[in-house]
């Protein structure tokens, strides 16, 4: 595997586990859980790291072009 590679998995891999923080922090799946107050920043934080693997992604696929 090249670190291009690796890199991608885990970018991905660190979204998919915000996204999972963000869905029990907005959801009543469990309720006593620490997220609960602190729902819009994790959602503004979901929005930035998503922006910032966003342009991660494009600089790394444009340097494999």
């Amino acid at each position: 595997m090249t670190l291009k590679k690796i890199t991608l998995i885990a970018l991905a891999l660190i979204w998919i586990l915000s996204l999972a923080v963000l869905i029990i922090a907005l959801t009543d799946l469990f309720p006593d859980t620490i997220y609960k107050n602190y729902r819009l920043v994790l959602g503004i934080g979901f929005l930035t790291l998503t922006g910032f693997i966003r342009i991660a992604y494009k600089k790394l696929i444009k340097i494999e072009r």
